[in-house]
C-alpha cells in the first residue's frame, strides 16, 4: 500500500476528483462532490510542493474533505421534497377543518381545494376538527369546541 502512495504523483489526485465528482452525479448527496473537491486542491498542492511527503498529501486531503463536508452541510443543506411537504402539513397546525369523509381507509378533511388524511379521535362527516400536530403529510386532530 504505501508503495501506492509513494507512487501517487498530481495529476493522480486530480484524476482521483474528477472520478469523485462523476460519482457525485449519479449518488446525489453532496458527499463526495465536497471531497472531489478536496482531492483536486490536494492534487494542485502537490504540484505546486512536489517535494510533499504521500503522508502530508493524505493527511491534507483527509483534513479538506472533513473540513469541506462539514461547512458544506453548515452552509448549504440539501433540501428535499420531503421537507418541504412536512413543512406544509405543519402549517396547518392550530387551524380547524370539516370532515368530509370516514371510511375503511381513514378519515379526509377539506383543506382549501384538496383533501388531507386526518386521525388522532373519532370523526363523523360534517364536524369540525382542529389540527394539533403532524405525521408525515396525515393530520392529527381533536375535535373543535370551540365551532360547535
Amino acid at each position: 500500500m504505501e508503495a501506492f502512495f509513494v507512487n501517487m504523483d498530481y495529476w493522480h489526485w486530480l484524476v482521483f476528483g474528477l472520478a469523485l465528482i462523476i460519482i457525485e452525479l449519479f449518488a446525489w448527496s453532496t458527499f463526495f462532490l465536497w471531497m472531489g473537491v478536496s482531492a483536486m486542491m490536494t492534487g494542485i498542492v502537490s504540484k505546486i510542493m512536489p517535494d510533499l511527503s504521500w503522508q502530508l498529501e493524505l493527511l491534507l486531503f483527509s483534513v479538506l474533505s472533513i473540513v469541506s463536508i462539514l461547512l458544506a452541510k453548515k452552509y448549504f443543506p440539501v433540501k428535499t421534497i420531503d421537507n418541504e411537504l412536512n413543512a406544509r402539513a405543519a402549517r396547518h397546525v392550530g387551524n380547524s377543518y370539516t370532515v368530509v369523509s370516514n371510511d375503511e381507509n381513514g378519515a379526509k378533511v377539506k383543506v382549501g381545494d384538496s383533501l388531507w388524511l386526518a386521525k388522532g379521535c373519532d370523526m363523523q362527516i360534517g364536524q369540525q376538527v382542529r389540527v394539533i400536530d403532524t405525521d408525515s403529510t396525515t393530520l392529527i386532530v381533536e375535535p373543535d369546541t370551540d365551532n360547535n
